[in-house]
């Protein structure tokens, strides 16, 4: 089964996937047409959204309301919270430079995705 886990920003959306017991950075997209399309494309099956604390906690449930309505695809949502985090630190425990860890969302995708993972 496809699983993609993501990491949704205002800006930009992280994914990530996994068809076992291993999370991937997968790329980012820059709105839900085109995570839906990723999704449709990859034939994911169940998708791991990010739940964020705060303002955006509501726009992330409805975003989940939407994909499964339109997708048919089963919705878990995962804390996210210490995912970016958890990712810079990734990233420079991976020697990657300043430059290259700005765009850390599919990394932030992956952090998720595999904390949802290795609690199956």
């Amino acid at each position: 089964m496809k699983v993609l886990g993501v990491d949704w920003g205002e800006k930009r959306i992280g994914l990530a996937i996994s068809e076992g017991e291993l999370a991937e950075p997968f790329g980012v997209v820059e709105s839900v047409e085109g995570l839906i399309a990723v999704v449709r494309e990859e034939g994911v099956e169940k998708i791991i959204l990010g739940l964020p604390e705060g303002k955006n906690k509501r726009r992330v449930e409805e975003l989940g309301r939407r994909l499964k309505e339109e997708l048919g695809a089963e919705i878990v949502f995962q804390n996210e919270v210490l995912s970016t985090k958890i990712a810079l630190e990734k990233a420079i425990a991976a020697g990657k430079k300043r430059k290259a860890r700005r765009n850390l969302d599919a990394i932030a995708a992956a952090v998720l995705l595999q904390e949802y993972l290795d609690s199956k």
